[in-house]
């Protein structure tokens, strides 16, 4: 525990000192006042899930290449196969930085939009259901990120898959705002976490609810065991031969 929480203050320092922390108030201010035009206060349970889902999910893949790629370059992804960091608590650290960035930034958007729009949404289970679902959407995201990035080497390398996966994932804010009426798009992974966010304005049907729980944390598992291996593989086996 005392390393993972050392790993986690390096990397919430190292992403404050990129400018990651300004970039997402800018950035979420901006989708904020673009979701305040687009919407209305009836129109809160179709659009903060889309809205969270473009900028949310794209912007905590962008993090999670960049950062990584970074620390491959520094030297330090390769420092942790002789390091007493464990693979699996240099992910925990990497889930818990990234992850609480995706919930600054979506907050932001929410409570802005909310607030400007009905602030009586703010009340209530509302924003903790906004919460738990920003949290779902951002450990999914950066375990798939993770997943991604272990096996490149450079940014340009990373982006066409990272921007493949990215619009797979944002494939679901269509069903949220009615312009996919097929339930099919709930097959993708990150609809159970917003699904989450719709429950902060609407009721959930008894199988809704089932499925963003199950869903989320199935998700979550599936990707967890498959990021740790993908890092064990690409990084730590690889390293150790290199």
């Amino acid at each position: 525990m005392t390393r993972v929480l050392a790993a986690l203050r390096t990397d919430v320092a190292l992403q404050a000192r990129n400018g990651l922390y300004a970039i997402s108030v800018l950035f979420a201010s901006i989708m904020a006042g673009a979701l305040i035009w687009l919407s209305s206060a009836e129109s809160l349970h179709r659009t903060v899930p889309m809205g969270i889902l473009f900028v949310v999910g794209g912007s905590t893949l962008m993090y999670v290449v960049a950062m990584v790629l970074l620390e491959r370059d520094d030297g330090t992804l390769e420092a942790v196969s002789v390091s007493p960091l464990r693979p699996r608590e240099y992910l925990a650290a990497k889930v818990a930085s990234l992850s609480g960035l995706a919930v600054f930034e979506g907050i932001i958007l929410a409570a802005v939009a909310m607030a400007w729009l009905d602030r009586s949404s703010l009340a209530g289970a509302a924003v903790p259901l906004v919460v738990a679902g920003l949290l779902g959407l951002g450990v999914l995201h950066t375990l798939v990120g993770i997943i991604i990035v272990v096996r490149y080497s450079r940014i340009m390398e990373a982006l066409m898959p990272m921007g493949l996966v990215a619009l797979l994932f944002q494939i679901p804010a269509l069903y949220f705002i009615g312009a996919l009426p097929s339930r099919l798009a709930l097959a993708i992974p990150s609809a159970a976490p917003a699904m989450l966010v719709r429950a902060a304005f609407v009721p959930l049907e008894p199988w809704e609810w089932a499925y963003a729980l199950l869903g989320t944390a199935l998700s979550i598992g599936i990707a967890a065991v498959w990021a740790h291996r993908a890092f064990v593989h690409h990084i730590i086996r690889k390293g150790v031969r290199a």
